[in-house]
């Protein structure tokens, strides 16, 4: 198949699109966008606020190996607007020239040397390139000849294009390959890949990777049925203007996390993924393409743990920072002794068989706000065929995640559970969760390591019993002054 361009318009915005020749119907969306002012969505994604809190000595992205994929033959951001980044060819075809929407993606991923105000990462220094056909078709390794995907030990990547694929079960059987080798490498080499969103397909499928789309809701909405059980995307929104401009931002805010992990167990990418998802605003406001938007309806249900449109909700780099410096609290298979704290994670393994529980507190005369907690599991891709050919095979647990409350007796009544069996992920999400001691149960079919992530938000509020005291004195005194 030759390679062509054509261009069409989707909510005002160019898209051009480029025929690839990886399988008979693949073709790869390319979004342009103008990035927005820097500061803007730094605040809306809590950045400030926590750059506010920890100046100096908060990350910058330093030291962590990234890499960017951009479809097009022309895929290299302009390296004049980069000057004191090394971009390393990962390619086997160098690019045709430079494209401005890999600057505008670079520049909300690892940022401009001449503005390092326009995003959280802009310590980071080493970038490897790759066209997105190459990536596909080459470094994920071959379908038809059974290759391996090619080893490349990046800490987060970016997938700023969206695209569709055929029907027919011969494209549907090549685009599941596809989706296991991506999801292979990124159990394999410990990486968190933001992907822009798709209904039709094409990387957002991945069960391993972040799948992005804007803040404002205005990126395709549906099930995603071409790998898999039909699961809504995205995972998380972000407010850059568009996917290809939102996606770079959720990689920028999981750079951040990795450095800030170094030496600890939340380098996993499941933790990371878990504390940006426990992390996510459910409420957000903020202006895209000149348009104010304000998003007050997000929901769930205990089978479908993300909302339908915004995912688990924005990206909010200040909570799941402070989930991360919550620090970790290991499970339990039995009673356990001692709570968790208020915010953090754990990086566990199920194995199978024995349930896992871990208890929190709140004191008398507080309430929870806001409770919000994350369990992340990856589709552990294996090779079936190791002796000859590479041949992709999905292991994917189905776990549970459930609420107890454990005031009277351990495990007394059932708050809340999520109980997917299309997700690798759950998720509950309460508000006003009154006084008591409660439980978190963590369940499954299947052994499997894990990312758990929490954050509740708890305010004083009058005790039932002094307020029943303060009712009978106000009544008394009500009393008196009718008898005086």
């Amino acid at each position: 198949m030759q390679h062509g361009v054509r261009t069409i318009l989707d909510r005002n915005k160019t898209l051009s699109i480029l025929a690839g020749s990886l399988a008979p119907a693949f073709v790869a969306l390319v979004p342009t966008f103008t990035a927005e002012a820097g500061p803007a969505w730094l605040e809306y994604v809590g950045y400030n606020a926590l750059l506010a809190e920890k100046g100096a000595a908060l990350e910058d992205g330093s030291g962590v190996k990234v890499m960017q994929a951009e479809a097009g033959s022309a895929y290299a951001p302009n390296a004049a607007w980069f000057p004191h980044k090394t971009f390393t060819q990962g390619s086997a075809t160098a690019s045709n020239g430079t494209s401005g929407h890999a600057s505008s993606v670079g520049i909300n991923f690892y940022g401009a040397d001449w503005d390092a105000a326009q995003t959280m990462t802009h310590g980071i220094s080493d970038v490897t390139i790759y066209g997105a056909n190459d990536y596909i078709g080459v470094a994920l390794g071959s379908s038809f000849q059974k290759s391996p995907p090619a080893a490349q030990g990046f800490d987060v990547g970016n997938h700023s294009y969206v695209g569709g694929w055929g029907n027919t079960a011969n494209d549907l059987t090549y685009y599941a390959d596809r989706m296991r080798r991506f999801d292979y490498v990124i159990n394999r080499d410990n990486t968190v890949m933001a992907v822009a969103t798709s209904t039709a397909g094409l990387m957002a499928a991945s069960y391993n990777a972040i799948s992005v789309g804007e803040s404002d809701g205005g990126h395709g909405q549906g099930l995603n049925t071409k790998h898999g059980e039909g699961r809504y995307k995205p995972d998380l929104v972000a407010p850059g203007g568009s996917t290809s401009g939102s996606t770079p931002i959720v990689a920028s805010a999981a750079a951040l996390l990795r450095e800030a992990a170094a030496g600890t167990n939340a380098i996993q990418n499941e933790v990371i993924k878990a504390n940006l998802f426990a992390g996510a605003a459910k409420t957000f406001s903020g202006i895209a393409d000149g348009v104010a938007y304000s998003v007050t309806d997000w929901s769930h249900t205990t089978t479908q743990p993300l909302d339908q449109r915004y995912g688990f909700g924005e990206v909010n780099i200040y909570n799941s920072y402070h989930i991360f410096e919550g620090g970790e609290f290991a499970a339990s298979t039995t009673e356990p002794v001692s709570d968790i704290g208020d915010q953090g994670w754990d990086y566990g393994n199920f194995n199978g068989t024995d349930d896992l529980y871990y208890n929190f507190t709140i004191a008398p005369g507080q309430a929870a706000t806001e409770l919000s907690a994350a369990l992340v599991w990856n589709d552990n891709v294996i090779d079936d065929d190791p002796s000859i050919f590479f041949n992709p095979a999905s292991s994917l647990a189905n776990l549970d995640l459930e609420l107890f409350d454990s005031s009277g007796n351990f495990l007394d009544s059932l708050i809340d559970a999520s109980l997917s069996t299309a997700y690798n992920t759950e998720h509950i999400y309460l508000t006003d969760l009154a006084a008591g001691d409660y439980t978190f149960r963590l369940s499954g079919d299947m052994a499997t390591d894990y990312g758990f992530s929490w954050r509740m938000s708890t305010t004083a509020v009058p005790e039932p019993a002094s307020a029943a005291v303060l009712g009978l004195l106000t009544l008394g005194a009500f009393a008196r002054r009718r008898r005086g």
